[in-house]
């Protein structure tokens, strides 16, 4: 199986915490059944994801990201073959920019609005490493 990461931006324009709650009890069946990994960082406005897993079923899965009215202005910001899984067997986890730890947040510039868009490869990969070191303490 190649194993390849996709990583995204989409605009939310606000969310509620019902709505977040059901998109991420829906990611991590579907992510569990055609088994892809990944994380899911909530930002006032914007989302940003990182999927992992076999080629066929990250593209499958973006597939329906892209069809889904909840996600706008959607575009790639990484895609390619990975040797190793960042996310490890999680399915789906999940960060908030608003409940990430003050250091975290300092560290990767997301005191104020954030914004995906701004972010290097290099960066991007280091936030995604940190949020989930945080989370599995």
């Amino acid at each position: 199986m190649q194993l390849t990461r996709l990583v995204y931006v989409s605009n939310h324009g606000g969310i509620t915490e019902n709505t977040l709650e059901h998109i991420l009890a829906q990611s991590r069946h579907n992510n569990a059944r055609d088994g892809l990994s990944g994380l899911l960082i909530v930002g006032e406005e914007d989302f940003l994801q990182w999927l992992e897993g076999g080629k066929t079923a990250v593209a499958q899965c973006f597939m329906r990201i892209m069809q889904d009215v909840r996600h706008r202005h959607i575009h790639v910001l990484l895609a390619g073959p990975i040797e190793t899984r960042l996310c490890g067997q999680s399915s789906m986890q999940l960060a908030e920019t608003s409940k990430l730890d003050g250091d975290l947040a300092a560290r990767h510039d997301i005191g104020g609005a954030f914004d995906p868009d701004a972010l290097s490869e290099e960066t991007i990969e280091a936030l995604c490493r940190d949020v989930l070191s945080a989370s599995q303490v």
